[in-house]
């Protein structure tokens, strides 16, 4: 702690990764929920700018968290402090992030199944990626030969162009995220593969992570952000109640950033489907790693000695305040909200 305040930054430059801290921080949740001093004053420090240059956050993190003594670090990729604790970093994983790949794979109406694929044309993003080798392996659970069965498709990381492609014929399936599905279903598409089909753990896609000194000295501190995160999952899928204050927010984040891509506003507002959609864990929790770690080892990335998730992981703090959370009736009319909003999309 610097100054006796919980320093808080973020790993990535995505300013879409600041809308729920700044959410919590604007609504006041960090400081109603204990993140104050002995005078009343505001316990706890938000950074914006991201703490290492994408991409390189796996080698970078933990030495960057300690030039800025930065106690709590938001978006981390999972890996990274898996690859961290291998090499002896003071670095945990205390919460989730973004808890889920929400991409369903979709197929046109005379596709009912993955079976049906024999033959056809699967699209993807790009050769190699995540999404490649996740269809790969619900591919080979349907008894078909990726070589042989399939012709790969590549059509780019844009998600309309994933859409147009299946309309068009162009591909027999491709992922798309679950407010584009839904249309795409009522015009009688199926839905090959869910989330939950090919992460029914979850997936931690990305975590927040903390040091093992902030949690040993203040708990208590830590807790309290903790509280103010969860709330603030529950406050952004709020829809369609908060969605103009939520859409406000981005839209000043991103005129406030140095960087010019991230910069521009949208032309096309976020809908409320986008919104309610966004993967934050409704409990906070991060989950799924032994699938992800499976993931990581086909992929070529586990060339290390990898430490048990037991010692990565220290989630009872998350767990704790979920709990809390959970007690106070006050909440319960937002929580069954949200509730019902994350049971519609599986996650």
């Amino acid at each position: 702690m610097l100054e006796g305040k919980l320093r808080i930054a973020p790993t990535c430059y995505h300013v879409l990764h600041q809308v729920p801290v700044m959410t919590a921080h604007e609504m006041n949740f960090f400081y109603d929920e204990g993140l104050k001093s002995a005078d009343g004053s505001p316990a706890y420090e938000i950074l914006h700018d991201s703490m290492v240059p994408f991409g390189l956050e796996k080698l970078g993190i933990s030495q960057a968290m300690k030039e800025k003594s930065v106690d709590i670090a938001l978006d981390v990729q999972s890996r990274t402090v898996f690859y961290q604790r291998a090499r002896g970093a003071d670095l945990y994983i205390i919460s989730g992030w973004r808890n889920q790949h929400t991409n369903l794979w979709i197929g046109p109406p005379h596709i009912k199944s993955l079976k049906d694929l024999k033959g056809k044309r699967v699209g993807i993003s790009d050769f190699n990626s995540i999404r490649h080798w996740a269809i790969q392996i619900q591919l080979k659970k349907a008894w078909l030969d990726l070589e042989r069965d399939i012709e790969w498709v590549r059509i780019g990381v844009n998600s309309k162009l994933h859409v147009d492609a299946i309309r068009s014929g162009r591909v027999e399936c491709a992922p798309v995220p679950p407010w584009y599905a839904e249309d795409l279903l009522k015009e009688g598409c199926n839905t090959l593969v869910s989330p939950a089909d090919q992460y029914p753990d979850g997936r931690p896609e990305r975590i927040i992570a903390a040091t093992g000194r902030i949690l040993e000295e203040r708990p208590d501190l830590v807790k309290s952000f903790l509280k103010g995160m969860i709330r603030s999952y529950w406050f952004v899928r709020d829809m369609p109640k908060n969605y103009e204050y939520i859409t406000n927010l981005e839209k000043r984040l991103r005129l406030l950033s140095p960087d010019p891509e991230e910069r521009i506003v949208t032309h096309e507002p976020r809908t409320i489907r986008d919104l309610e959609a966004m993967p934050f864990p409704l409990d906070g929790r991060a989950t799924g790693f032994e699938d992800m770690l499976k993931e990581e080892e086909r992929l070529g990335e586990l060339n290390y000695e990898v430490p048990p998730i037991k010692d990565v992981c220290a989630q009872d703090l998350v767990a704790e305040a979920f709990k809390e959370l959970r007690a106070r009736k006050e909440l319960e009319g937002e929580y069954h909200r949200v509730k019902k909003i994350a049971d519609r999309w599986g996650y």
